[in-house]
Formats: structure tokens, sequence, C-alpha cells
């Protein structure tokens, strides 16, 4: 069992320090993680004295908003009586997560500690790759076999929890808070070069949840934390010509949308998606239009003079919500939801816990449920197979770390009430 817990543990390491710079790492590693919870069902049969049918029934609200996407695919085929197994794979592999979820619970609070320095190495190569890329921001990188929002999303993630982990060491030892801050840098230095406006926008989020779980500092010296990292990205933006060139666009695409000059611009194609749409779930409300009738019905609404012919060539709507809704109706809208919100609930309810320990790891998850739910106000996440694996194994690691540390107290506790029972009887 203690090879297997650190075979694991090896992997999910890998994962993380790897995931965002070597190609093709996480859909292996994701593979493998797979393998070895099949064969702990077979052979190790429990995790923490309990099996895997009583593992399912216990979260079953979580697995099941993980296999709401594959539902919402099934339901759209049924209801338009086209079968295609491609649309299945990714939300397939998403439905794994049970599997995912079982191997990862038989790892110790210890194993789990050491994967806080593959957060910090992801973060840090993650700043080097983009350096390398955009020649330290001289040019924009768009894509290597991950989208820049993509990225750059997943990169500032690894830096957030790599600060929000100095939680899980006791030690105050300075090395230790230097190398999660230089994480944490190294993250928003990525989101900063990917030029992504929708990255942008989550870091104010995660400032927020910040505030919250750091409950017991004094507001002293959280206000003044706060004015300088505020100072500081005020002073990014006045100096820095990525963040007044990105606004600066932004605007003058909203007055040419506005007045009608120019609606194919970067906001105003995005607003016209946006419109189509809605209104491709309004005219197909149970089942949407499917994988492959999206562009179809893009082309379509051109033709009616709704969109633009430029704006019915992309792919996806820049909208989570809107395209799982146009694409697969109800069942779409409500497995979309699912994945975002039920997951972040379990992390939520933790997030004003006693032990820091607990909160701080709740504000991780919660950063990754809330963050990938701001970034698909704007963009579309789960079109990208990297983001499956990253946020089953992130929400299973997490979790399981809260799992295990509410129980360590819950142990403790009974322990020193027995204790007290003795010496008083």
């Amino acid at each position: 069992m203690r090879y297997f817990k650190w075979l694991v543990s090896a992997l999910l390491c890998a994962f993380f320090i790897m995931t965002l710079t070597v190609d093709r790492s996480a859909g292996v590693i994701f593979v493998f993680l797979l393998l070895f919870s099949l064969s702990s069902i077979v052979f190790i049969r429990y995790s923490e004295q309990t099996t895997f049918l009583n593992f399912v029934k216990k979260y079953w609200p979580l697995h099941l908003a993980m296999c709401g996407p594959l539902i919402a695919v099934f339901a759209n085929q049924l209801g338009s009586g086209h079968f295609t197994l491609r649309n299945y794979d990714s939300p397939f592999r998403l439905a794994m997560f049970v599997l995912i979820f079982w191997v990862v619970s038989f790892l110790s609070i210890r194993n789990i500690k050491y994967l806080q320095w593959a957060f910090v190495v992801g973060a840090i190569l993650s700043a080097i790759k983009i350096y390398i890329l955009t020649k330290g921001g001289a040019q924009r990188y768009v894509t290597d076999f991950i989208p820049i929002i993509i990225f750059g999303q997943m990169a500032l993630l690894l830096g957030i929890f790599s600060i929000l982990s100095i939680s899980w060491n006791k030690t105050s030892n300075r090395y230790i808070i230097f190398l999660k801050i230089t994480a944490l840098c190294s993250g928003l230095y990525v989101a900063y070069l990917s030029q992504s406006r929708g990255v942008w926008l989550t870091i104010p989020i995660f400032i927020l949840l910040g505030i919250v779980v750091t409950k017991n500092v004094s507001s002293r010296y959280k206000f003044g934390v706060i004015s300088v990292f505020f100072a500081l990205l005020v002073g990014v933006s006045y100096f820095g010509n990525i963040v007044k060139d990105r606004v600066a666009v932004a605007e003058t695409d909203i007055s040419q949308y506005s007045v009608g000059s120019d609606v194919d611009t970067s906001l105003g194609i995005r607003l016209q998606l946006w419109r189509a749409s809605w209104m491709l779930f309004t005219e197909h409300p149970l089942i949407g239009v499917g994988v492959e009738g999206f562009s179809k019905e893009l082309h379509n609404l051109a033709k009616r003079k709704v969109i633009t012919p430029l704006s019915a060539t992309f792919a996806h709507s820049h909208n989570e919500i809107l395209f799982t809704m146009s694409r697969f109706g109800v069942f779409g809208l409500l497995a979309i939801l699912g994945l975002y919100f039920i997951p972040a609930y379990y992390f939520i309810r933790e997030i004003r816990d006693d032990d820091p320990e607990v909160r701080y790891t709740a504000a991780m998850g919660a950063a990754l449920t809330i963050g990938f739910f701001t970034l698909g106000l704007v963009d579309v996440v789960f079109l990208w197979w990297e983001v499956y694996p990253f946020y089953s194994i992130s929400i299973a690691l997490l979790l399981t770390y809260i799992i295990k540390r509410k129980d360590t107290i819950f142990k403790q506790r009974s322990d020193l009430s027995s204790h007290h029972l003795s010496s008083a009887s």
C-alpha cells in the first residue's frame, strides 16, 4: 500500500509540473491514474475502511455533476436520433472523475503535502515558457498545444494554489514563503503576458477569496497588503503597454459596436455570438442543436442577417453557459451549472472553518471552480482537453485533503475527550 500511495503521488506531482509545458503529458498521466484506480478496485477494495460502492454513494452529487456533460450529449443524440461516438470523448473523460477521486482518496495528508512543490514548479516553468514564446512580451503567444487563455488561467491557478498552500506548512520558514510568493508572481506574470482579459477578470475573485479566508489576519495588515497589490496593478496598467493596449481595444470595440460602424471587432463578434447562442437555445430549448449543428445553425443565422458572415465562422460562443445551452438545451444548462457549482459547494461550505488548513484548502478549490466559472462568462473553458484532467484531479486532490484533515481533527478531539473522561474517573 505504501508503494501504491507513493506511485500515485509521483504521478500527481508530474501532472502539475508538466501539464502546461509538455505536450500530451496530461493525457498520459490521466490514463495511468485511471489504470491505478481500476487496479485498486480489484486488488485493494477499500480506502480508509470505505468500499468503492459506499464511496460512490457518499459523494453521489459530485459524481453526478461530473457526468452531467455526458448525459447532455446523450440526451441530444437520443432526441435527434443522430448518434456519433466521437462526441462522447471529452465528457466521458470528465465522467471518469469517480475513479480519479477514488485513487486519490488513498493518499495520506503527508503524501498530498509534497504536491505543494509541484504547484510551485509548475507555475515557475509556465512563466519561463511564456517568456520564451512571447520573447519577453514583445509578441503575443496564441497556442502551441494549449490555447493561451487556458494556459494563462491554469498557470495563474497554480500560483494561487502555491500561495494558499502555505497553510500546509507548520514552520514559518522564510525560504518556503519566498518560493510560494515567487510562484504566485509567476502565475500573475503569465496572466499579464497572456493578454487575456478573461484571465484578468478572475484576479479580483481570487483577491476576494484571499480576504475571506484570512479571517485570523488583522484587518489593518490585510488592508496594507491589498493596497500594495492594487498599487502594483495600477502601476502595471499605467506603465505597461499590454494592459493599456488591451483596454483601449476593448473601449474602441464597444464604441464601434454600439454605433454599428464595425461589429466584427473582437468584442463585437463576442456580442453577436452571445445573441446567436441565446436565439439557438430559444429555438431548440430542450436538447439544443447538437455538437455538429452549432456551426451549421450559425451560418443559417448569418443568412437571416442576425449575425455577420465572419461571426458565423467561429467554433464557439465565447461564453460557456450560452454555448452549452445552444448545443444541448436545458440538459446542457443543468450540466454546466452543476459542473461549476456542485464542486464549488463542497469547498465554499468549508471556507470559514476554524482550522486554517481546511480553510485555505477550501479556498484553493473555490478559486478553481469560481475562477473557471468567471472565465467561462467570456470564453469557453471546457472545449479544450487539458481542462478536463486539471479540473478533475485538482478537485479530487483538494477535497481529499479536506476530508483527511477533518477526520484527523475529529480523532484528535475524540482522543482528548476520552483522555479527560478517564482522568476524571
